[in-house]
């Protein structure tokens, strides 16, 4: 991407990255670090042509790896009635649009969450 002078990292995350949970020790860790390589990288890269962002997913996925696995009796249920699930070919437009960002109107974080989810910064 650098000898090129173009390309895009877009790095997934969750709340965790902004602020931490009883017993998420280890997670909010991991997602604030993964946060703030962002925030190195994007000041690295970007003046080489390099498009950096964090997208924060608060919410949950409709994805059989998630809601899935966890919540599979509610799944149905939530898709029917629109519970405020993020769906997959939603969450990859906008990853899209992030990708083909004009150079001087690039994103450098994002939070994606359905209609119904409270944002963390609310609560």
């Amino acid at each position: 991407m650098r000898r090129r002078g173009a390309g895009t990292l877009l790095f997934t995350s969750s709340t965790a990255a902004f602020r931490g949970n009883a017993g998420q020790h280890a997670h909010s860790a991991a997602m604030g670090a993964r946060r703030n390589l962002c925030q190195s990288l994007r000041a690295e890269l970007a003046p080489e042509g390099v498009h950096v962002c964090h997208i924060n997913i608060d919410g949950t996925v409709d994805a059989p790896e998630s809601i899935g696995k966890i919540l599979p009796e509610f799944l149905e249920e939530m898709r029917e009635t629109d519970e405020g699930l993020l769906r997959p070919d939603d969450v990859a437009d906008t990853y899209w649009h992030l990708h083909t960002q004009p150079r001087n109107a690039w994103s450098f974080e994002l939070d994606l969450r359905p209609w119904r989810e409270k944002a963390w910064f609310n609560s």
